[in-house]
């Protein structure tokens, strides 16, 4: 043998271990692996140099890649005790991203603390297959496919060290285990030299299991307080992964169970979510927003707004907002569908900083993930600033995947439970319509093409300030003759067109207000300005305004939209904004469909889907939220000189106004007419605030009766601020429409003048047929009246009211004489009273 006899005494130390048992290369190499001292002075007294320059060469040239781990090694002896500790939690959240064997993860890192400690060993040891006995853990053995663990014996007291410490699942620091009477195999591996201090841990999980045993030993026992500095570190290191992967199944159980016990609270669900994910990762904000492919928009509706109750993140549902998907980090992620983790926010040319600007909050850096459910996104998972850290780690976007994937579930499911109670809630709605609401006879639309209107009438309808009041009967001949003096005799069939202004008149409901007579007035305010810009608007766009006038309060309730929604009134689950709005356009359109109904049906197709669009913007834009923006924007454009009306987008917010100015023209009529008006609208309002003091809810100021006294300030502030404004701006885009404005200045002066009490008379002396609430209903014994709310000899009671005057049974009504005052109405009562804002 060209290296030489080894030497007496190495060879005898290495045999004795041996004795008694068969010899075996992989008890050798196990061995050796525990006992390198033993190798080295192997090595120093007999291999010559030579053989160990070979070894080297061929070292070398086979793993070129151990002398950077090497590298990696030695660096944990640095002295600097904080610099050891950050090294070391980057190297565990290095290997914990990578993944792979955890069994040779927790060697590495016992090699790692090994070192850093100074320690001359180390033996780890994995639970046998019956968790009742222990296995020593060899590296060797596991990377060239052989047996990794070597039984050591079992898990009993009175034995080793490691098998006391894996019964009792204590640390131990035991200075001299050799002279302590419970170990007296002391740790059961003989290198022949003399272990003096051993430091021995469990390695549990974050709910107590047992997974190995860390046993460090060193020949003299030195510098105490490291061994426990560096214990810390390891467990808390080693189970942190485990930990998070254990609190995170524990969540999906728990928001499952939250899923199924509670399944029609979805926003509970989200919110669940939102919660768990800003822990997950330690993040100060998070945001969850759903796709709308068809629109190519995000949407939300639940916010993170930064505060805690409890100690739980609060979420506000508030109004749903929606931006376009080419917008930002998270629209980056919802059309690419890859994560994001940017770790300044404002150095990233995608980041938009305009919501910083807007909310005050500063954006550090942001974590964003697809939720993707069969190969699309369908929504988007946003962290924002992570706390207690520079930026979001690859740990936290791997255990973010791993959420999003479960997120995905919950969303699916949220949707498919949202399109059957939108399917839920169409189908109550329709079977509510059709249970009150019928088509005209053919009796009801014959009568109207024999009627005649009187001579008077051809000159009187011309002017903005004509009252229809005294021709009920004649209300639906008006319209007829206002939609074929604007667009000519042959825009519509004349069967068609009365068929459809009847089944009109009988879909609105006989609430005080917002009845079948604002319908026609609102409609004859349209005709005049149409009549007064001539060659202006298209004959498409007189067909769709004037019908768009006459339908803007299909089936209106006499309930505001924040009342529907208040009390989850099946409209306000299915139109989330402008509630009333959208669904008075649904029943224009279901008219239209009923057979003979169609007074387009002589247009093309492209003609027919330009008509329905003026209409639904048309009456759209009666929701007074949009009217503020609308007038200010042209407004600007009136000042600047840049109005061109050739601009759809221009030509939309003219008609915009139009519509405003059609729907609030009670207040531009002659001071009689504008008193009864407004009587009319507080006999709705006031129904409304007794219906909500009936259940214990005190109402807004303008919808209590008990707060009357106060309405001629507000009808002051109303006129300032709503009305004079929206005749101003029309008045300068057509000069001829300067009457409105006239008009409603007068009655602005009245007003001021009853403010100031030099004329009380006008407003305090009213008499006024009141009930209760709009429901329950009375009824003419006569002619019954579905949904009045008035009484029977009131104009809009009883479309046969010459039969049924003054002889419904007197019992059924109460009369009040009582003082009918508005109460305080400030701009945001009023736009409540004519659409209703969402809330």
């Amino acid at each position: 043998m060209e290296d030489g006899p080894p030497s007496t005494s190495c060879f005898r130390r290495f045999t004795d271990c041996f004795l008694g048992s068969s010899l075996t290369d992989e008890k050798v190499k196990a061995y050796l692996s525990l006992h390198p001292q033993m190798l080295d002075e192997f090595v120093l007294e007999s291999v010559s140099a030579e053989t160990v320059d070979r070894w080297l060469k061929r070292k070398n040239s086979s793993q070129p890649a151990d002398e950077s781990s090497a590298k990696d090694i030695s660096r944990y002896q640095d002295t600097n005790m904080q610099s050891v500790v950050y090294e070391l939690n980057s190297y565990m959240e290095q290997r914990l991203d990578t993944g792979g064997d955890n069994k040779l993860l927790l060697y590495e890192l016992c090699n790692i603390i090994k070192t850093a400690t100074k320690a001359d060993g180390f033996a780890l040891y994995f639970l046998g297959e019956c968790n009742n006995s222990l296995c020593l853990f060899t590296p060797t053995g596991a990377k060239e496919g052989l047996p990794g663990l070597i039984p050591s014996g079992p898990i009993t007291f009175g034995t080793t060290i490691a098998a006391h410490v894996a019964k009792t699942r204590k640390t131990l620091l035991v200075e001299d285990i050799m002279g302590d009477e419970r170990f007296p195999h002391g740790t059961g591996q003989d290198s022949g030299i003399r272990v003096h201090s051993v430091l021995c841990l469990p390695i549990l999980t974050a709910i107590g299991d047992l997974i190995a045993i860390l046993e460090l030993h060193r020949h003299l026992g030195r510098e105490r307080k490291c061994w426990y500095f560096f214990l810390f570190i390891f467990r808390s290191q080693v189970c942190r992964g485990l930990a998070k992967q254990t609190e995170l199944n524990d969540f999906l159980l728990d928001v499952s169970k939250t899923y199924f016990d509670n399944i029609v609270a979805i926003d509970s669900l989200l919110e669940h979510i939102m919660i768990y994910a800003k822990n997950l990762v330690n993040a100060d904000r998070c945001a969850l927003f759903q796709v709308d492919h068809n629109n190519k928009e995000l949407y939300s509706d639940l916010f993170d707004i930064g505060e805690e109750n409890e100690g739980k993140p609060v979420f506000r549902k508030t109004k749903e907002i929606r931006f376009s998907i080419e917008k930002g980090i998270a629209g980056q992620v919802a059309r690419t569908g890859e994560v994001l983790n940017i770790p300044d926010a404002y150095a990233d040319p995608r980041f938009n900083r305009e919501v910083d600007l807007y909310t005050g909050y500063t954006t550090r850096n942001i974590l964003c993930m697809p939720i993707v459910s069969r190969g699309t996104v369908i929504g988007v998972v946003q962290m924002v600033n992570k706390l207690g850290g520079s930026a979001f780690t690859k740990t936290d976007e791997n255990n973010f995947k791993m959420f999003a994937v479960f997120c995905a579930l919950a969303l699916h499911c949220a949707n498919m439970y949202h399109r059957i109670r939108h399917s839920e809630c169409i189908y109550r709605v329709t079977m509510e319509k059709l249970s009150y609401h019928s088509i005209c006879t053919s009796e009801e639309w014959k009568t109207l093409t024999q009627l005649s209107l009187p001579s008077a009438i051809y000159k009187e309808i011309e002017l903005f300030h004509f009252d229809i009041a005294p021709f009920e009967e004649l209300w639906p001949a008006i319209f007829v003759y206002m939609v074929y003096n604007s667009c000519g005799k042959t825009s519509f069939e004349q069967e068609k067109l009365c068929r459809f202004t009847m089944s009109v008149r009988k879909n609105y409901r006989r609430v005080p207000y917002h009845n079948w007579k604002h319908a026609v007035t609102v409609a004859h305010c349209m005709y005049a300005i149409l009549q007064k810009t001539t060659g202006i608007f298209t004959e498409l766009e007189r067909k769709g305004l004037l019908i768009a006038c006459l339908c803007h309060d299909l089936d209106h309730r006499g309930y505001s939209n924040s009342y529907l929604q208040k009390f989850d009134h099946p409209l306000a689950a299915l139109y989330s904004t402008s509630t009333m709005e959208q669904h008075h356009f649904s029943q224009t359109v279901s008219i239209l469909q009923l057979e003979g109904h169609n007074i387009f049906s002589n247009l093309t197709s492209s003609e027919y889907e330009q008509v329905l669009e003026i209409i639904r913007k048309a009456i759209i834009a009666t929701d007074l939220a949009l009217y503020f923006g609308n007038r200010k924007q042209l407004a600007e454009l009136l000042a600047t000189g840049a109005l061109d009306l050739n601009n759809r987008a221009h030509r939309d917010r003219v008609i915009g106004l139009m519509m405003t100015a059609c729907d609030l023209c009670s207040v531009t009529k002659l001071w009689s007419v504008t008193r009864l008006t407004a009587n009319d609208i507080y006999a709705e309002f006031w129904a409304e605030g007794d219906e909500m003091k009936k259940i214990g809810m005190q109402p807004i100021p303008m919808m209590d009766r008990d707060k009357k006294d106060e309405v001629p300030q507000g009808q002051v502030g109303f006129y300032n601020a709503v009305a004079i404004p929206c005749y101003t701006t029309l008045s300068e885009l057509f000069p001829p429409s300067s009457p409105l404005l006239t008009a409603c200045s007068e009655n602005l002066a009245q007003w001021e003048r009853i403010v100031q009490g030099e004329d009380t008379s006008a407003w305090a002396s009213n008499d006024k047929w009141t009930t209760e609430s709009v429901a329950p209903v009375p009824q003419c014994h006569l002619h019954p009246a579905r949904d009045t709310g008035l009484p029977v000899d009131s104009p809009t009671s009883c479309r046969d009211r010459r039969k049924c005057r003054g002889q419904a049974g007197k019992d059924t009504f109460r009369k009040k004489k009582q003082n009918i005052m508005l109460p305080q109405l400030v701009t945001e009562a009023y736009t409540l009273m004519t659409s209703g804002l969402p809330r």
